[in-house]
């Protein structure tokens, strides 16, 4: 027994619940220091922050409307606060072209504005109900922006100040934290899409603050949406469910997915060229949605496989472009494809690229601030390199592919 226990003391500290580990801790997409080498680089650091509006952070009204629900949540908050974007990327400019006075004026802006953002309680006093993953849908995509903003000039704070305002984080963290419980809003939301964009703020708060149980936490629950996403086709399950909207939804969560895959990747875990959800690759995943996008009959035989998500039918956007298959309706995507901004960088699949390339999905590769702010696309450019050139993902000219082009 005396030497068992003696054995015991030689092994090193380990807490069994934490098979992942954080080892770049603080730093999510990219470090400033190369997200900086980056933009110099690309020697168009003036045509960087041309996205958003610049304006004075001392006059962004950071009242809430409470009865906001929904997506108009989110609005609201992305209206407000995205222009910090613009002016972060002003404050690296300042610094790149060592404008002191500018970049010390915009630092002092930018502390300020956290601080009063913080004791405002405009990121935690939206409406809220319990069985409705809404509340947490809408911030998450929402928050990604600003938390990567902090974690980036997170050094510039006092230490009361990053008490205070990762006081304010983790209360949104923690009141969100029902949308992965699917006895609060079932497994159409804390596993689909929804679920996905929860996560992955949680994900990325856990490495900003170097919270390793909540970062083992968030990963084991990312593994498992996955895997129960589990289908035949390689479609999202979950989302799959949802008639018209199955293909926009498939799209949606490729936003938070490829987010949650990068910032892993940034942590030593490389999990795109696994079986992620026991069966399937990314890039499988990918190309089967592609093709979805081609050939909706795939998505239309996985739908009914799978049932029907009455509740979460016809919830995506009524103005979209619409195809029909015999009596089916299927409505395209019209979100931004920004995502495969993401996915080339870490699998450089030229194949995938080129399917990409020649589908519906390019003439929708542009930022729109929107669920691409969940990777952090008003940085895309500085990013997310091609593996081969080591600049921006770009594509060859294309003639945009447009409804009458597409064969069903």
């Amino acid at each position: 027994m005396k030497i068992l226990l003696a054995l015991l003391l030689l092994i090193p500290s380990f807490s069994w619940g934490e098979a992942y580990r954080i080892t770049n801790p603080g730093v999510i997409f990219i470090s400033q220091d190369q997200l900086k080498l980056n933009i110099q680089k690309s020697g168009s650091s003036y045509d960087a922050c041309k996205n958003e509006k610049n304006t004075l952070l001392e006059f962004i009204d950071l009242k809430v409307s409470k009865d906001k629900r929904g997506a108009e949540m989110g609005d609201v908050i992305r209206l407000k606060l995205n222009p910090l974007l613009s002016k972060y990327c002003s404050f690296l400019i300042s610094e790149i072209n060592q404008e002191n006075e500018k970049m010390l004026s915009i630092k002092e802006e930018l502390i300020e504005f956290y601080i009063r953002l913080s004791n405002s309680g405009f990121l935690l006093g939206w409406h809220k109900d319990s069985n409705d993953s809404d509340h947490a849908y809408a911030t998450s995509i929402s928050v990604v922006p600003i938390i990567f903003i902090y974690s980036q000039m997170k050094k510039y704070f006092s230490k009361d100040e990053q008490k205070l305002i990762e006081k304010m984080f983790s209360g949104l963290i923690k009141k969100n934290d029902y949308n992965l419980n699917p006895s609060s809003v079932g497994e159409n939301s804390s596993y689909a899409n929804h679920g996905f964009y929860t996560n992955n703020v949680k994900l990325l708060w856990s490495i900003v603050i170097d919270d390793g149980k909540m970062y083992n936490s968030s990963v084991t629950y990312f593994l498992k949406q996955m895997k129960l996403n589990k289908t035949k086709s390689g479609l999202f399950k979950f989302d799959s469910k949802r008639g018209e909207c199955a293909l926009h939804y498939n799209l949606h969560g490729l936003s938070p997915v490829m987010s949650t895959l990068w910032n892993l990747n940034l942590q030593d875990l490389n999990l795109y060229n696994t079986k992620i959800n026991g069966t399937h690759s990314m890039d499988e995943i990918i190309n089967v949605i592609i093709d979805a996008t081609e050939d909706p009959l795939i998505l239309i035989n996985e739908n009914k496989r799978q049932g029907y998500n009455q509740s979460g039918r016809k919830t995506c956007a009524s103005e979209t472009d619409v195809i029909k298959v015999g009596k089916y309706e299927i409505r395209l995507p019209y979100e931004s494809t920004l995502w495969f901004a993401p996915y080339f960088a870490l699998s450089g699949n030229e194949k995938i690229k080129e399917k990409f390339q020649n589908s519906y999905l390019l003439s929708k590769y542009y930022y729109d601030g929107h669920t691409d702010s969940t990777f952090i696309s008003y940085f895309h450019p500085f990013i997310y390199l091609d593996p081969k050139s080591n600049g921006p993902v770009n594509f060859d000219t294309y003639s945009k592919i447009s409804l009458d082009d597409l064969e069903f």
